[in-house]
Protein backbone atom coordinates (compact mmCIF):
# COMPACT_ATOMS: atom_id res chain seq x y z
CA UNK A 1 0.00 0.00 0.00
CA UNK A 2 3.21 2.82 0.70
CA UNK A 3 3.38 3.18 -3.67
CA UNK A 4 0.03 3.24 -3.94
CA UNK A 5 0.12 5.70 -0.88
CA UNK A 6 2.73 7.50 -2.16
CA UNK A 7 0.63 8.15 -5.48
CA UNK A 8 -2.24 9.24 -4.24
CA UNK A 9 -0.33 11.48 -1.79
CA UNK A 10 1.14 13.42 -4.93
CA UNK A 11 -1.87 13.27 -6.37
CA UNK A 12 -3.48 15.09 -3.99
CA UNK A 13 -1.56 17.21 -3.24
CA UNK A 14 -1.62 18.35 -7.31
CA UNK A 15 -5.44 18.92 -6.50
CA UNK A 16 -6.02 20.93 -3.69
CA UNK A 17 -2.63 23.11 -5.18
CA UNK A 18 -4.57 24.23 -8.32
CA UNK A 19 -7.33 26.60 -7.92
CA UNK A 20 -8.19 28.41 -5.31
CA UNK A 21 -8.48 26.73 -2.66
CA UNK A 22 -7.71 29.71 -0.52
CA UNK A 23 -11.28 31.45 -1.69
CA UNK A 24 -13.61 28.61 -2.48
CA UNK A 25 -13.14 27.29 0.87
CA UNK A 26 -15.02 30.11 2.67
CA UNK A 27 -18.05 28.25 1.21
CA UNK A 28 -17.31 25.82 3.96
CA UNK A 29 -17.00 28.24 6.76
CA UNK A 30 -20.09 27.40 8.87
CA UNK A 31 -18.97 23.77 8.98
CA UNK A 32 -16.20 24.90 11.14
CA UNK A 33 -17.52 27.30 13.17
CA UNK A 34 -20.51 24.05 13.62
CA UNK A 35 -17.83 21.79 14.41
CA UNK A 36 -15.80 23.96 17.17
CA UNK A 37 -18.96 24.95 18.84
CA UNK A 38 -19.83 21.28 19.28
CA UNK A 39 -16.33 19.81 20.53
CA UNK A 40 -16.47 22.23 23.63
CA UNK A 41 -13.07 23.82 23.39
CA UNK A 42 -11.64 25.84 26.34
CA UNK A 43 -8.27 27.84 26.40
CA UNK A 44 -5.39 26.03 26.62
CA UNK A 45 -6.55 22.77 25.19
CA UNK A 46 -4.30 21.51 22.25
CA UNK A 47 -6.14 20.73 18.82
CA UNK A 48 -5.08 19.08 15.42
CA UNK A 49 -6.14 20.65 12.30
CA UNK A 50 -6.14 17.50 9.55
CA UNK A 51 -6.48 18.35 6.29
CA UNK A 52 -6.24 22.29 7.25
CA UNK A 53 -5.73 23.80 3.92
CA UNK A 54 -5.25 27.53 3.70
CA UNK A 55 -6.47 27.31 8.09
CA UNK A 56 -10.21 29.61 7.78
CA UNK A 57 -12.09 27.29 9.00
CA UNK A 58 -10.93 25.42 11.80
CA UNK A 59 -7.29 26.14 12.69
CA UNK A 60 -7.40 29.97 12.51
CA UNK A 61 -10.60 30.01 14.68
CA UNK A 62 -9.74 27.98 16.98
CA UNK A 63 -6.31 29.70 18.06
CA UNK A 64 -8.87 32.83 18.64
CA UNK A 65 -10.56 30.84 21.04
CA UNK A 66 -7.50 30.47 23.11
CA UNK A 67 -6.53 26.60 21.91
CA UNK A 68 -3.18 26.01 20.64
CA UNK A 69 -2.88 24.69 17.33
CA UNK A 70 -1.47 22.38 14.87
CA UNK A 71 -2.79 22.73 11.10
CA UNK A 72 -1.54 19.57 8.97
CA UNK A 73 -1.92 19.10 5.41
CA UNK A 74 -0.61 17.13 2.51
CA UNK A 75 -0.46 20.42 0.45
CA UNK A 76 2.55 22.75 1.66
CA UNK A 77 0.97 25.45 -0.86
CA UNK A 78 -1.72 26.45 1.00
CA UNK A 79 0.52 27.49 3.54
CA UNK A 80 1.25 30.29 2.15
CA UNK A 81 -2.53 31.84 2.51
CA UNK A 82 -2.55 30.57 5.46
CA UNK A 83 0.18 31.92 7.40
CA UNK A 84 -1.37 35.42 5.85
CA UNK A 85 -4.44 34.66 7.20
CA UNK A 86 -3.16 33.74 10.84
CA UNK A 87 -1.11 37.04 10.82
CA UNK A 88 -4.08 38.66 10.24
CA UNK A 89 -6.08 37.63 12.77
CA UNK A 90 -3.00 37.82 15.14
CA UNK A 91 -2.81 34.29 16.19
CA UNK A 92 0.02 31.53 15.73
CA UNK A 93 -0.57 28.12 14.46
CA UNK A 94 2.11 25.63 13.48
CA UNK A 95 1.67 24.31 10.16
CA UNK A 96 2.67 20.93 9.57
CA UNK A 97 3.09 19.42 6.31
CA UNK A 98 1.29 15.62 7.08
CA UNK A 99 -0.37 12.49 5.50
CA UNK A 100 -3.89 11.87 7.09
CA UNK A 101 -2.98 8.16 7.15
CA UNK A 102 0.46 8.78 8.52
CA UNK A 103 0.74 11.85 11.34
CA UNK A 104 4.66 12.65 12.57
CA UNK A 105 2.81 12.80 16.04
CA UNK A 106 2.98 10.44 19.24
CA UNK A 107 0.40 9.22 20.83
CA UNK A 108 -1.88 11.00 22.49
CA UNK A 109 -0.48 13.97 21.77
CA UNK A 110 -3.72 16.34 21.38
CA UNK A 111 -7.14 17.28 23.14
CA UNK A 112 -9.23 17.65 19.91
CA UNK A 113 -8.48 15.95 16.60
CA UNK A 114 -10.57 17.82 14.07
CA UNK A 115 -10.45 16.65 10.03
CA UNK A 116 -13.51 18.67 8.06
CA UNK A 117 -13.66 16.87 4.72
CA UNK A 118 -9.64 16.28 4.81
CA UNK A 119 -9.10 12.91 5.82
CA UNK A 120 -11.97 11.48 4.09
CA UNK A 121 -9.70 11.66 0.93
CA UNK A 122 -6.92 9.35 2.42
CA UNK A 123 -6.62 6.02 0.40
CA UNK A 124 -6.68 4.03 3.31
CA UNK A 125 -9.89 4.97 5.30
CA UNK A 126 -8.98 2.32 8.38
CA UNK A 127 -5.60 4.03 8.54
CA UNK A 128 -6.68 7.53 8.79
CA UNK A 129 -9.29 6.83 11.65
CA UNK A 130 -6.70 4.59 13.24
CA UNK A 131 -4.26 7.97 13.11
CA UNK A 132 -6.99 10.31 14.07
CA UNK A 133 -7.84 8.17 16.87
CA UNK A 134 -4.20 7.16 17.81
CA UNK A 135 -3.51 10.94 18.16
CA UNK A 136 -6.47 11.90 20.80
CA UNK A 137 -5.48 12.02 24.23
CA UNK A 138 -7.92 10.13 26.48
CA UNK A 139 -10.67 12.43 27.16
CA UNK A 140 -10.21 13.93 24.31
CA UNK A 141 -12.33 14.57 21.69
CA UNK A 142 -12.43 13.47 17.60
CA UNK A 143 -14.68 15.37 15.18
CA UNK A 144 -14.34 14.55 11.62
CA UNK A 145 -17.02 15.83 8.77
CA UNK A 146 -17.61 13.95 5.47
CA UNK A 147 -20.19 14.27 2.45
CA UNK A 148 -23.34 12.13 2.50
CA UNK A 149 -23.17 9.87 -0.05
CA UNK A 150 -26.39 11.03 -2.13
CA UNK A 151 -26.18 14.89 -1.17
CA UNK A 152 -24.85 17.33 -3.60
CA UNK A 153 -20.97 16.96 -3.11
CA UNK A 154 -21.35 13.15 -2.79
CA UNK A 155 -22.53 13.37 -5.86
CA UNK A 156 -19.70 15.66 -7.39
CA UNK A 157 -17.19 13.63 -6.60
CA UNK A 158 -19.18 10.61 -8.12
CA UNK A 159 -18.85 13.08 -11.20
CA UNK A 160 -15.32 13.96 -10.62
CA UNK A 161 -14.45 10.73 -10.31
CA UNK A 162 -15.96 9.56 -13.67
CA UNK A 163 -13.36 11.03 -15.46
CA UNK A 164 -10.40 10.02 -13.75
CA UNK A 165 -8.88 6.77 -13.78
CA UNK A 166 -10.74 4.48 -11.25
CA UNK A 167 -8.29 3.70 -7.83
CA UNK A 168 -6.35 0.32 -7.52
CA UNK A 169 -8.18 -2.67 -5.90
CA UNK A 170 -8.06 -2.10 -1.83
CA UNK A 171 -8.45 1.77 -2.15
CA UNK A 172 -11.11 3.57 -0.74
CA UNK A 173 -13.17 6.45 -2.23
CA UNK A 174 -14.19 9.60 -0.67
CA UNK A 175 -18.04 8.83 -1.23
CA UNK A 176 -17.68 5.66 1.02
CA UNK A 177 -17.34 8.06 3.70
CA UNK A 178 -20.63 9.14 3.41
CA UNK A 179 -22.46 5.65 4.23
CA UNK A 180 -22.75 5.83 8.03
CA UNK A 181 -22.01 1.57 8.04
CA UNK A 182 -18.33 2.49 6.70
CA UNK A 183 -17.86 4.75 8.85
CA UNK A 184 -18.84 2.68 11.68
CA UNK A 185 -16.48 0.35 10.45
CA UNK A 186 -13.88 2.12 9.67
CA UNK A 187 -13.69 3.77 13.15
CA UNK A 188 -14.27 0.28 14.99
CA UNK A 189 -11.23 -1.05 13.40
CA UNK A 190 -9.53 1.61 15.55
CA UNK A 191 -11.36 0.22 18.81
CA UNK A 192 -13.42 3.35 18.27
CA UNK A 193 -17.28 3.89 18.41
CA UNK A 194 -18.57 6.91 16.33
CA UNK A 195 -21.80 8.94 16.84
CA UNK A 196 -23.03 10.41 13.47
CA UNK A 197 -25.05 13.13 13.00
CA UNK A 198 -26.59 14.43 9.97
CA UNK A 199 -26.03 18.46 9.82
CA UNK A 200 -26.44 20.52 5.90
CA UNK A 201 -24.82 23.46 4.74
CA UNK A 202 -25.78 25.69 1.96
CA UNK A 203 -23.71 27.11 -0.93
CA UNK A 204 -24.90 30.39 -2.28
CA UNK A 205 -24.33 32.21 -5.70
CA UNK A 206 -25.76 34.73 -7.70
CA UNK A 207 -26.65 32.44 -10.85
CA UNK A 208 -26.57 28.84 -11.75
CA UNK A 209 -23.64 29.75 -14.09
CA UNK A 210 -21.65 31.28 -11.32
CA UNK A 211 -21.80 28.25 -9.71
CA UNK A 212 -20.43 26.29 -12.75
CA UNK A 213 -18.04 28.54 -13.45
CA UNK A 214 -16.84 29.18 -9.96
CA UNK A 215 -16.27 25.52 -9.51
CA UNK A 216 -14.17 25.57 -13.18
CA UNK A 217 -11.87 27.44 -12.35
CA UNK A 218 -11.50 27.35 -8.40
CA UNK A 219 -11.91 23.84 -7.36
CA UNK A 220 -9.30 22.06 -7.45
CA UNK A 221 -10.43 18.71 -8.81
CA UNK A 222 -12.12 20.23 -11.62
CA UNK A 223 -8.91 21.54 -12.46
CA UNK A 224 -7.62 18.57 -12.96
CA UNK A 225 -10.48 16.99 -14.33
CA UNK A 226 -10.28 19.78 -16.98
CA UNK A 227 -6.27 18.85 -17.87
CA UNK A 228 -7.54 15.45 -18.41
CA UNK A 229 -10.80 16.12 -20.43
CA UNK A 230 -10.36 19.01 -22.24
CA UNK A 231 -7.69 17.30 -24.97
CA UNK A 232 -10.72 14.63 -25.39
CA UNK A 233 -13.13 17.31 -26.34
CA UNK A 234 -15.19 16.29 -23.07
CA UNK A 235 -15.04 19.16 -20.85
CA UNK A 236 -17.96 21.29 -22.28
CA UNK A 237 -20.10 17.82 -21.51
CA UNK A 238 -19.07 16.95 -18.15
CA UNK A 239 -19.58 21.06 -17.35
CA UNK A 240 -23.02 20.57 -19.09
CA UNK A 241 -23.48 16.98 -15.90
CA UNK A 242 -22.17 19.51 -13.36
CA UNK A 243 -25.04 21.79 -14.62
CA UNK A 244 -27.81 19.80 -14.48
CA UNK A 245 -26.34 19.06 -11.23
CA UNK A 246 -26.13 22.27 -9.71
CA UNK A 247 -29.92 22.35 -10.66
CA UNK A 248 -31.36 18.98 -9.54
CA UNK A 249 -30.08 20.48 -5.82
CA UNK A 250 -31.22 24.12 -6.40
CA UNK A 251 -34.54 24.99 -5.18
CA UNK A 252 -34.35 28.22 -6.12
CA UNK A 253 -36.77 29.74 -9.29
CA UNK A 254 -35.27 33.77 -9.51
CA UNK A 255 -31.95 32.60 -11.14
CA UNK A 256 -29.97 32.23 -8.39
CA UNK A 257 -28.21 29.02 -7.10
CA UNK A 258 -28.89 28.05 -3.23
CA UNK A 259 -27.34 24.78 -3.11
CA UNK A 260 -27.93 22.39 0.21
CA UNK A 261 -25.36 19.87 0.77
CA UNK A 262 -25.75 16.94 3.64
CA UNK A 263 -23.05 16.19 5.29
CA UNK A 264 -21.98 13.89 8.46
CA UNK A 265 -20.58 15.32 11.93
CA UNK A 266 -18.73 12.29 13.05
CA UNK A 267 -17.94 12.42 16.54
CA UNK A 268 -15.44 10.32 18.97
CA UNK A 269 -14.93 10.50 22.96
CA UNK A 270 -11.59 9.13 24.45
Amino acid sequence: MSEVSDTFRARARATWASGNWDGFAELLRPVGALVLDRIGLVPGLTLLDVGTGSGGNVAIPAAQRGVEVVGADVTPELFDHARRRAAQARVHVTWVEADAQDLPFADASFDRVISTFGAMFAPDHRRAAAELVRVCRSGGQIAMTTWVNDGFVGELFKLTGSATPPPPPGVGTPPQWGIETHIEEAFAAAGATPVIAHESVQFVFPSVEDAVKRYADEFGPFVMARKALEPQGRWDAFLDEFGDLVNRFNPEQDGSARIQSDYFLITVSR
